[in-house]
């Protein structure tokens, strides 16, 4: 009689088959491998265009205004106008140095020469303001001109108001258009029969010029003020 335990058909199974289950085992392992790793990845969307901040935009003191910031005003540009020193009646002796006229009469000396400014006639004590903005450079007297003031109004424009009296500025000093130089008066020794006037000379780059396009507020400067 044989005594011999016989192996199980399970035994029998797993071991005919050992290779077909490590097989099975592996692919398991790999496929649980790969869906631990799909759960646990982060899955935040790449922002294709990400956002890369300036090093220096969080610096203290950093405060360089945009230009689309409200608080920073806007500039725009403005053409401002000479405007008349005096509130004349007439034009006595006109501006008369040049190619095509190059004397007046001057009843004062009973002669003719070159008046190479503008007398703008007005009442004794007028005011004579300045034309515009600029810097004294000058006020004195002189036997032709009597007492006066010099203005530099910059860009080589310089004019001296002539013929007055009680000057009210000192040398040096700066000066807003409509500021009062001085009066209207008599003081010009070689015109003083030609009544109350300002004689008013302009000069540009050192060269004698008509003043009545200043006079007239024909000419002007373009600034740039905030809007």
């Amino acid at each position: 009689m044989n005594t011999t335990k016989q192996p199980s058909k399970f035994s029998r199974f797993i071991r005919n088959n050992v290779a077909l289950l490590l097989l099975i085992f592996c692919v398991l392992a790999i496929t649980a491998v790969v869906l631990a790793v799909t759960l646990t990845r982060d899955n935040t969307p790449i922002d294709d265009n990400p956002v890369v901040n300036n090093p220096n935009d969080d610096e203290p003191g950093n405060t360089k205004p945009s230009e689309d910031d409200p608080t920073v005003p806007s500039k725009k540009k403005i053409n401002v106008y000479f405007s008349a020193p005096v509130a004349y009646d007439s034009v006595g002796m006109e501006f008369t140095f040049g190619p095509s006229n190059l004397f007046v009469f001057k009843s004062t000396l009973n002669e003719w020469s070159a008046h190479k400014a503008v007398d703008l006639a007005g009442n004794e004590g007028d005011e004579v303001k300045a034309m515009y903005d600029g810097t004294v450079i000058d006020v004195g007297y002189t036997f032709l001109k009597g007492y006066y003031v010099t203005v530099d109004h910059g860009e080589n424009v310089i004019a001296t108001y002539a013929s007055v009296k009680d000057t009210q500025v000192t040398k040096g000093a700066t000066v807003k258009q409509g500021d009062v130089l001085a009066y209207i008066g008599t003081t010009a020794e070689n015109e003083y029969r030609e009544g109350p006037h300002l004689h008013l000379e302009v000069l540009v780059d050192n060269k004698a010029v008509d003043p009545m396009p200043y006079v007239n507020g024909e000419v002007f400067r373009t600034i740039e003020v905030d809007a």
